[in-house]
């Protein structure tokens, strides 16, 4: 019988994540620093009580503190670089992550400033700590609507940041379905970049059904919901889309109720394409590690059930077919 998968062995694997936002990365001692540099006021105290969130409106008030620290492309930087070490101490080679343009640049953030930003932070990583990183730029459903053509024209134009290798539909499901959106994404796809919606995550299997027929999505973020509906998997295993499964996420916002209940176990008997992420790492206090050592005790999951959950990931990614290559052989070495 094999051995099972322990700290030691999950904090080896090679690892690449696909969901994962910029803004809902900063641990403590980030956001911290940030608002200290700009004179905002918060007490280190007051600060770690706010990361340990019962409910929705206390996420969604963290989330927004974050925003407000994030003001200058000097900001972006450091929380990339931050994001970057702590993936680096993980063994994530690569990964792509979603941050909302649109929202920053509402509150004034100069575009160029924001890009200058990003590309330092992804420059540092890759150079000190061997990460690299893709943007996903997402349209935030609840504030830009779908005659908005702010972040396609971002995405898409001159002066768009370095590595940006899709575009994505954010913000709450209900009441925003992803089919309006359909020719921005038409044109998004035209132009060379992913559809990496969200759906299915506080919305039923007719929402990631929406995201791939009208969106033409390639991967889903979440996508939980689609083990509702036989068609809407079948539909998914016709398409071969890959679900972006965050599992801690998914019980902290009370998609699911617990840990036991959550659907990954059913996704993967379905033979669905699937990864495991972190979402908002900070704010849900996890890390990669720690996902896979959750599901691995949580639904016994094997040593190779997690490494086929990473060569998943990095056969879903947007990396070269030369590195995708040399990413897999490095999994396929791994003795499970």
């Amino acid at each position: 019988m094999p051995d099972p998968p322990d700290r030691e062995f999950i904090a080896a694997l090679p690892k690449c994540e696909l969901h994962l936002h910029l803004e809902g990365s900063l641990r403590p001692d980030t956001m911290f620093a940030l608002a200290q540099r700009h004179g905002i006021e918060l007490q280190r105290s007051d600060l770690e009580q706010r990361y340990d969130f019962s409910n929705f409106d206390d996420f969604l008030q963290l989330f927004l503190l974050g925003l407000r620290v994030l003001r200058t492309g000097e900001d972006f930087t450091d929380a990339i670089v931050a994001l970057g070490r702590e993936l680096g101490e993980q063994n994530v080679r690569y990964a792509e992550v979603t941050t909302t343009a649109f929202s920053h640049h509402r509150r004034g953030l100069a575009m160029s400033e924001y890009a200058a930003g990003l590309n330092a932070g992804r420059r540092i990583a890759r150079e000190r700590y061997g990460v690299d990183f893709g943007w996903v730029i997402d349209i935030p459903r609840e504030i830009e609507g779908p005659d908005s053509r702010f972040t396609l024209d971002y995405v898409t134009g001159p002066n768009a940041p370095d590595g940006i290798v899709g575009m994505g539909l954010g913000g709450p499901e209900p009441g925003n379905p992803p089919e309006p959106y359909a020719p921005l994404f038409a044109e998004a796809r035209a132009a060379g970049l992913r559809s990496l919606p969200h759906a299915g995550e506080t919305e039923g299997a007719a929402s990631v059904r929406g995201a791939v027929e009208q969106l033409g999505a390639e991967r889903i973020g979440h996508g939980v919901n689609a083990i509702h509906d036989d068609e809407v998997v079948e539909l998914l295993l016709e398409r071969d889309v890959h679900l972006e499964v965050s599992v801690s996420s998914n019980v902290a916002l009370k998609v699911v109720p617990d840990v036991e209940s959550h659907p990954l176990p059913r996704l993967l008997a379905a033979g669905l394409d699937v990864g495991l992420n972190t979402d908002d790492p900070a704010y849900f206090s996890t890390t990669l590690n720690d996902e896979l050592e959750l599901v691995a005790n949580t639904f016994a999951l094997t040593r190779k059930d997690l490494v086929d959950l990473q060569r998943a990931a990095f056969r879903a990614s947007t990396l070269p077919e030369d590195r995708r290559r040399t990413e897999l052989a490095a999994l396929d070495a791994i003795p499970v």
